[in-house]
C-alpha cells in the first residue's frame, strides 16, 4: 500500500513538471507574447553641404541705341540733293541732304561787294581823319556801315550752313522720308541716325533692391532672336525712385560690334544681387515651424535629433540656414509628423 502511494506520488510529480515546462515554454514562445521593440520609421534624408549661390531677380528691359537722333531741317527749303544711303554707316560730319541755297549765295555775293567798297571807303576816311579833313563822327558812320554789311553776311552764312544737313555723329542711317524736289519745313523728320556700336539697356527694379545695385556690376539678358545670353555692365542708376511705379530705373551698356542687337527690342534681364560662397541651403520641407522658430530633425546614430535653426533667404524649394546646421549633417525630410525626439529611423533614400 505504501509502495503504491509512492509510485502514484512520483507519477503525479512528473506530470506536474511536464505541465510546468510546457507552460513556461508556451509563455516564452507562444503567439500571446507582445514584443516591446519600436519599429524604425522609414524616412528620406538630405545631406547638408557648402554651396555657392547667387541670388538674382529677373525683370524686363528695353534696348536703346547709344546715340539716337532725328534728322530735321531748320529752315523752309527745297531738297536739291540726297547724299545718304539708307541703312548705311556714315561718319560724323557726312553730308546727308542739301537744300536749295541759290538765293542765299546771291545775297552773300552782293553784300560781299558792298563790304569791299565799304572797307575801301573806311580806309580813305581814316587817312582824311588823321589829316583833319573829316570829323570823327563822319568816320564812325563809314566804319559802322562796313561793320553792318559784314554782320549781314555772317547771318546769311549761318543760313547757308543750314542748307547742308550733316550727320552729328557716326552711326547707322535710317530710312529717308523725302525725295529730291520736296519742300521741307522746320522740324520735319528727314531720316534718323543711330549709333549702335554700343547698346544701352534700360530696366526697372523694385525699390527694395535700391541698395543692392552698384555701378559697374555685371548683368546678363536674353533676347528671343539670340540663343546665348548677352553680358552688360551697369553704367548709371537713376538717383530717385519713381513715385508712381515704386521702381528704380537702371541703365546698362554692352558692345554691339557685330550689330546683332537691335534697338527697341525687349530683353529678359537677370540681375545678380547677392553672392554666397559657402552657404548651406536645405529643402524647405525639412523645416518644422513652432512658436520658438524653426527646427529640423537630424539623423544621428539611427535616431531623430531635433535642432533649432536660424533661416535667411528662401525660394519655393530651398532655404538658407545661417545657424544650427553644419556641412555633412543629415536632415530628415519626410514623415516629420510621425517623428519625435529619439524616434528610431531607417533611411530609405538620401540626396
Amino acid at each position: 500500500m505504501k509502495r503504491t502511494y509512492l509510485i502514484t506520488a512520483f507519477i503525479l510529480g512528473v506530470v506536474i513538471l511536464i505541465l510546468l515546462k510546457v507552460f513556461i515554454f508556451s509563455d516564452k514562445t507562444g503567439p500571446a507574447v507582445v514584443s516591446k521593440t519600436i519599429p524604425a520609421i522609414p524616412v528620406a534624408c538630405f545631406i547638408a553641404k557648402d554651396t555657392s549661390v547667387n541670388y538674382q531677380i529677373e525683370t524686363v528691359g528695353t534696348l536703346r541705341a547709344n546715340e539716337n537722333v532725328e534728322i530735321v531741317s531748320e529752315i523752309n527749303r527745297k531738297v536739291v540733293g540726297i547724299y545718304m544711303k539708307e541703312g548705311a554707316f556714315v561718319p560724323a560730319g557726312a553730308l546727308l541732304f542739301k537744300l536749295d541755297d541759290a538765293d542765299i549765295v546771291a545775297r552773300i555775293n552782293k553784300l560781299t561787294i558792298e563790304s569791299n567798297l565799304a572797307l575801301a571807303n573806311e580806309a580813305r576816311e581814316k587817312i582824311l581823319l588823321s589829316k583833319g579833313g573829316i570829323s570823327q563822327e563822319r568816320f564812325d558812320e563809314v566804319s559802322n556801315l562796313r561793320q553792318t554789311i559784314q554782320a549781314e553776311i555772317d547771318v546769311l552764312k549761318v543760313d547757308l550752313a543750314k542748307t547742308s544737313i550733316t550727320a552729328p555723329f557716326a552711326g547707322k542711317i535710317g530710312l529717308r522720308n523725302v525725295s529730291v524736289g520736296a519742300l521741307v519745313n522746320p522740324g520735319m523728320v528727314l531720316t534718323t541716325l543711330q549709333d549702335i556700336r554700343r547698346i544701352k539697356l534700360d530696366f526697372s527694379v523694385p525699390e527694395k533692391y535700391s541698395h543692392d545695385l552698384h555701378v559697374g556690376s555685371k548683368i546678363s539678358f536674353r533676347l528671343d532672336y539670340l540663343t546665348n545670353p548677352v553680358m552688360a555692365v551697369i553704367e548709371a542708376i537713376e538717383p530717385a525712385v519713381n513715385i508712381n511705379t515704386r521702381t528704380l530705373l537702371v541703365r546698362a551698356v554692352t558692345s554691339n560690334d557685330n550689330g546683332s542687337l537691335v534697338p527697341g527690342t525687349s530683353a529678359r534681364v537677370a540681375l545678380v544681387l547677392k553672392e554666397w560662397d559657402k552657404s548651406i541651403f536645405i529643402p524647405a520641407n525639412a523645416l518644422i515651424p513652432s512658436i520658438k522658430g524653426y527646427s529640423v530633425f537630424l539623423f544621428r546614430n539611427k535616431l531623430a535629433d531635433p535642432v533649432m535653426v536660424k533661416t535667411g533667404l528662401r525660394n519655393s524649394d530651398f532655404v538658407l540656414v545661417t545657424d544650427g546646421i553644419n556641412a555633412g549633417d543629415t536632415l530628415v525630410t519626410t514623415n516629420l509628423l510621425r517623428i519625435k525626439k529619439g524616434s528610431p529611423l531607417k533611411i530609405v533614400s538620401i540626396f
